[in-house]
């Protein structure tokens, strides 16, 4: 009994003791780990940025040799990492729900991004990730499960293009409720999802975050929300009342006073509620009881 208590005291004792980080250094973690998993993706656009406009040209004769002369890059690999960049773009846009593993895990190598080359469309894309990411329980998926996935959906003939078509588009007219997701180009939360809570200027808001259980003031400019786009690239607006939209679920949109909006939003703080929606459902509930 007193060999195996000396035992696990010794286990005890080698146990490794973090130190908890600051909230700046976790923000600066937060923004070098952003880094890390896109720099692929930095490196695809810096590509295409040289190629298109023809930085090469006062030392090398054409883009294949500037490439392999500079970053030791084969001519097939250097186009992958460009391509790779408009199917990241697809996915970011064209997930079509609000799912976590859907819109907050983004590939972090060229080679997760290869397999999704080969279908025909972006909405076909951003499907076979989603699988991917489900497949990977939550998880950034390997480029082995995404080339799974990829060919079952082959074997499947699936052919379908989703209707209709989502995009995330700037937020213009913001309130307190919306689910949004933050832009592509934030410093420290890229395609992070939440819900605005509260409005204090006319230039920014308080963003409850989805995944970091933590709210964020976000300037306005930053805010993008999910909307349905026609092939034509028209965006639709909903009819006031109930809207269903197959994938994104029942919105309510109604026209108030700028009066009945204040005091709206003055009970929904009185009685805690973190939406108008749900101020106004304990409002009807109190009325039906």
């Amino acid at each position: 009994m007193t060999q195996f208590y000396q035992l696990a005291l010794a286990d005890c004792q080698d146990a490794p003791v973090f130190e908890p980080l600051t909230l700046e250094e976790e923000n600066e973690r937060l923004r070098l780990k952003r880094q890390v998993e896109r720099a692929f993706y930095q490196a695809g656009l810096a590509l295409q940025a040289l190629k298109d406009q023809k930085l090469y040209r006062s030392t090398h004769k054409t883009f294949q040799e500037y490439c392999q002369d500079r970053f030791n890059f084969s001519r097939s690999y250097s186009y992958r990492l460009i391509s790779a960049v408009e199917i990241v773009d697809n996915i970011s846009k064209n997930v079509a729900n609000w799912q976590q593993n859907s819109n907050n895990i983004l590939p972090t190598t060229e080679s997760q991004v290869r397999p999704l080359k080969s279908l025909p469309s972006a909405e076909l894309q951003s499907i076979a990730w989603s699988k991917a990411v489900e497949k990977a329980l939550g998880r950034v998926p390997t480029a082995k499960i995404v080339k799974e996935v990829v060919q079952q959906l082959k074997n499947k003939g699936h052919t379908h293009k989703p209707e209709p078509t989502k995009r995330f588009v700037p937020l213009k007219n913001p309130s307190i409720g919306q689910q949004v997701r933050i832009c592509n180009n934030h410093p420290l939360f890229p395609q992070e999802l939440g819900i605005i809570t509260q409005i204090p200027n006319n230039r920014s808001a308080i963003v409850e975050l989805s995944n970091q259980q933590q709210r964020e003031l976000i300037d306005l400019k930053d805010l993008e929300i999910q909307r349905i786009v026609d092939k034509n690239g028209k965006i639709s607006t909903p009819s006031e009342g109930i809207n269903y939209v197959p994938g994104m679920g029942v919105e309510w949109y109604v026209r108030v006073d700028e009066e009945t909006w204040k005091k709206l939003d003055r009970y929904a703080k009185k009685i805690g509620t973190a939406t108008l929606g749900s101020a106004i459902s304990r409002l009807l509930e109190s009325e039906l009881d």
